[in-house]
């Protein structure tokens, strides 16, 4: 069974979801903490998955999910949050969380993130999702001129993946694809954004987003 623990000031939430991953056959709840230095702190067993929520008391869980990844590198964190801005889920994706949701996710579809985010995926709430797409999608109703080229939708599907800090083989494994066709699509993407490194891929997302 997969370990999980949770980081939510709330305790009406916090009961919610622990009663129900409590309920699932595959996972086994560790424990659950009202902020990052509980967590950091703890002697529990580490988890596979960590929930964390942004506003807590102390440390936010933005900047914990940087400290946190940093004590447990094999630790998946799934950011719970009730926040929908760029700023804030691009600051929670490069500070190594591997999923973005809302907490008005119904938690079926919580269960179906975790199970996604262990299978080496990248979940995310649809409209965070449709703010990641729109990214890529600015420029859909302009003429594209002779020296202007759009991604293509696996181009796409690979540029989400490498915001989201995946590997060249976390990508491979995840679209089915082999890693020699990651690289591939990754110099077309850096030929047609003009740029040439993972960060410039981010701000260039911050900044047109």
């Amino acid at each position: 069974m997969f370990k999980i623990s949770i980081v939510e000031d709330d305790p009406n939430i916090s009961k919610s979801i622990v009663q129900f991953i409590k309920m699932q056959d595959e996972f086994r709840f560790v424990q659950s903490y009202e902020s990052v230095e509980g967590f950091l702190n703890s002697t529990d067993n580490i988890p596979d998955v960590l929930l964390l929520d942004i506003e807590l008391p102390g440390m936010s869980g933005l900047e914990g999910a940087f400290y946190i990844k940093q004590k447990h590198p094999l630790t998946e964190i799934l950011m719970l949050t009730v926040y929908e801005d760029k700023d804030r889920i691009f600051t929670a994706l490069q500070a190594g969380a591997s999923g973005y949701l809302l907490k008005n996710t119904a938690l079926p579809k919580l269960k179906s993130a975790i199970l996604e985010v262990l299978a080496g995926g990248a979940p995310m709430s649809p409209i965070i999702a449709k703010k990641v797409v729109a990214y890529f999608n600015k420029g859909a109703n302009k003429p594209v001129s002779a020296n202007e080229e759009r991604l293509t939708a696996r181009e796409q599907e690979v540029a989400l993946q490498l915001i989201d800090g995946n590997t060249y083989k976390q990508i491979a494994y995840y679209l089915h694809i082999s890693p020699d066709t990651v690289r591939q699509h990754i110099k077309n993407i850096y030929r047609k954004m003009q740029i040439n490194s993972r960060v410039q891929l981010i701000r260039e997302f911050n900044r047109n987003n």
